[in-house]
């Protein structure tokens, strides 16, 4: 049986980071996770009134998980998304699905 993933990250931007800029390279990054095969679902969300950003990304296997982070590293659009945030804020978590609904992109 696969098991399906779920990629948590937590982050801030960092504190020069345009909010334009940033929604541009969000934009860019989104289409890029779109067109990978494996990837059922992004969402970006965050916390009001902080600085607070978290990133989740439903993957069909580890095995996408994977290949979609080692892309991340070494793709452009990747980085230019990547270069807004600030680094040591970083929080990333990988969770095993366990039971789920359907998921319907709106």
């Amino acid at each position: 049986m696969t098991t399906n993933v779920i990629e948590v990250v937590n982050f801030t931007l960092n504190t020069d980071a345009d909010l334009a800029q940033f929604h541009i390279a969000n934009n860019a990054f989104q289409n890029f996770i779109d067109q990978q095969p494996g990837v059922f679902y992004r969402s970006l969300a965050k916390q009001p009134d902080t600085p607070l950003y978290i990133d989740v990304i439903y993957f069909a296997t580890p095995t996408d998980a994977k290949r979609i982070s080692d892309a991340f590293s070494e793709n452009a659009i990747c980085q230019q998304f990547a270069a807004l945030i600030a680094k040591q804020s970083v929080q990333l978590t990988h969770y095993e699905v366990l039971s789920q609904t359907a998921c319907q992109q709106s």
